[in-house]
């Protein structure tokens, strides 16, 4: 299973906790990343409606977009939606 390199932009969504304990998603151009609550995950989740923009690596696995957060900031404004 290859993680590939993501910056992700979009807002944090509560998700139904999974097997792999993901409590959390950002979800960017209808597409959903699971934050997987380790490191920068684990403050994610006290950011339930923010406007974020999370680097980190991603995996596919069985059609699910997992994110392993390595960093993220808080976006003041929706100016990144136009992009």
């Amino acid at each position: 299973m290859n993680k590939s390199p993501v910056t992700v932009k979009g807002y944090v969504a509560a998700v139904p906790q999974d097997e792999r304990q993901a409590r959390v998603a950002v979800v960017q151009d209808d597409v959903e990343y699971r934050v997987m609550p380790r490191g920068a995950g684990v403050d994610l989740a006290d950011e339930v409606s923010v406007a974020v923009e999370v680097t980190g690596l991603v995996e596919e696995v069985d059609g699910v977009f997992y994110l392993t957060a390595r960093g993220y900031k808080i976006l003041e404004d929706d100016s990144w939606l136009e992009e």
